[in-house]
This record gives structure tokens, sequence and C-alpha cells, in this order.
């Protein structure tokens, strides 16, 4: 008998907008993240479940907590869906950890979880899940590492972005795991777009594309992101159609010197400029003029 589930990535964090590494740092989830977590919950509960199972790590147990007060289902944690043990790199950025450990995969500083122990970590637990609960339907609510090693090690997956609160569908046959749809995001989106304050997103994009509007190397435009307060970015079928660079104090004062928006899609930038100002409540921020690709507007509308 088939065994479906639904493995979900918990709803972001502030620590995951800084690009730390959280581990087992038990960080809750913002108040975007809380949003997250309740369009996930009003979109499970159109659907039959038969068990829901979360990490017991704060930010995953409230996901799957809004899912349940949805669904009807006593919450089942298990600590081994945790995200990876992040040991000495815990709490650092990109930054820290590369002036660190220069060059090295977060997998291979030493004192953190490999890949290798990661995704045997989550195939030992999601397949007991699937054996505990044959021909049934399951969620399971856990980490963006936990989640893309496990389908990697067991499904053949390329290494993707799982979203938070973005549900990764997989079916256990009694013998293997396959895939058993694309990853699913769309009760995030809002008039078709996806927006995130993630600078993993935009930096993990640079990589491919480089910034547009921004005329820089791939490490220039890195750099102009991680040294920022905040970011904000959009995106509508995996493509970039806008970003916003900002800085703040956190208590009284920030601008936001960078703003870009592709051709057609002028509407979203007062979008993202309305994001960044509510991550910080009472802060007023100003839009600075500058040169194009610069500071101030890269405006591709």
């Amino acid at each position: 008998m088939k065994t479906y589930i639904a493995l979900v990535r918990h709803g972001v964090t502030d620590w995951n907008y800084d690009g730390r590494a959280q581990g087992h740092a038990n960080i809750p989830l913002n108040a975007e993240g809380e949003w997250q977590a309740e369009a996930l919950a009003a979109r499970m509960a159109t659907e039959r479940w038969d068990a829901v199972y979360s990490s017991d790590l704060a930010r995953a147990r409230a996901t799957a907590e809004a899912v349940c007060r949805r669904t009807g289902h006593t919450l089942i944690t298990d600590e081994r869906l945790r995200e990876r043990w992040m040991g000495p790199a815990e709490g650092m950025t990109a930054i820290e950890r590369d002036a660190l450990w220069p060059g090295r995969p977060l997998g291979a500083i030493p004192g953190v979880e490999s890949d290798e122990e990661l995704g045997r970590r989550g195939e030992a637990i999601i397949k007991e899940i699937a054996r505990r609960h044959p021909g049934q339907r399951i969620i399971v609510v856990a980490h963006g590492a936990l989640i893309n090693h496990f389908l990697q090690r067991t499904a053949g997956a390329a290494s993707s972005i799982s979203r938070n609160t973005g549900v990764s569908p997989v079916v256990w046959d009694g013998q293997a795991f396959r895939l058993a749809g694309e990853h699913d995001y769309r009760h995030l989106l809002i008039d078709g777009v996806e927006y995130t304050g993630e600078k993993g997103r935009l930096i993990g994009h640079i990589g491919r594309a480089g910034l547009p509007g921004l005329p820089l190397e791939p490490e220039q435009a890195t750099r102009l992101l991680l040294h920022s307060s905040a970011v904000d970015s959009a995106w509508v079928d995996g493509r970039l159609v806008g970003y916003v660079r900002a800085f703040t104090d956190r208590v009284r004062h920030g601008y936001i010197d960078l703003l870009y928006t592709a051709p057609g899609y002028g509407r979203i930038g007062e979008v993202m400029r309305r994001r960044i100002t509510e991550r910080f409540p009472g802060v007023q921020f100003e839009v600075v003029a500058g040169a194009a690709g610069e500071a101030g507007e890269a405006t591709g509308d």
C-alpha cells in the first residue's frame, strides 16, 4: 500500500531573513512566518489527512500546530526531524562562516552535521513514519536542509530551494520513495507573485544570473546584499521580477537605496517597500534617490 507524505518546510523566521544558520536553535516564527503557517493550514484543511508530524523545534512546531488547528489532528513531534546540527556555525551568517572556514560548504565545516549524515537521518525517520501509516496521507513539517538532502538521497531529486511552508510531496510504495509532484507553494502567492525577505534566495540567484539593473560582478553584488540590513524580493514562476535593499538602525530611521522592478511589474515596488517597513515597526523609512543600479532606484518599468 502506498503512503503519501507532504513534506513541509516551516514558516520563515528572522534568522532566515538574515541568512543565519539556525540548526537546533529554537528560533520562533516571525510575523510573516505566522501568516505563512495560516495560509498553509487553510490550504491543507481542504484535503484529507490521517496524521501530522513535526520537528520539535519552535518554528516547525508552530507551523504544524496551525495546520492541526484547522484539521483537528493531534500533533506528533519527533526530534529526529530537526534541522542540521550546526555546531560551531550556529547563528552565523555566510560572511561570518567564510571568515573562519574560507571556501568550505556548510556541511564540510568541522563539528557541523555532514550532508551524508543529514540525509541518512532524514531517510530513517521519514521511512519509519511511512511504514507506520501504510496507505495513508501524512503531513511532515521539518526544515529546508533536512528535506532537501532527504529528497536527494531517496528520490533522486536535484538540490533546490524549498520555500518556507512550501510542500514537497513523495510516495512510499513499501520499498522506495518517489517524487509525487513538484514543490508546491501556491498558497504563498499574492496576485500571482511570490514575495520573500530571505537574503539567501537573492544571493542564490546572483550565482546563476546576477542581479538585473546592477552591472556588478557576482561577488560584488553578493556583498551588496549581505551587508544590508534587509532585502525583499518578488518572483513569478521562479523568475526574479523585483527586489529592494534597505538599511536601518532598527529603532528610528531607515532608508531604501535600491529598488528594481522588471518591465510590467512596477506595481510590486510599493508592495516590497511596504513589506520592508512592516518588518521594522516604528522606524521611519525614506527612499534615497541616486544612480540607477548603484544607489537609488534601478527600475525596469
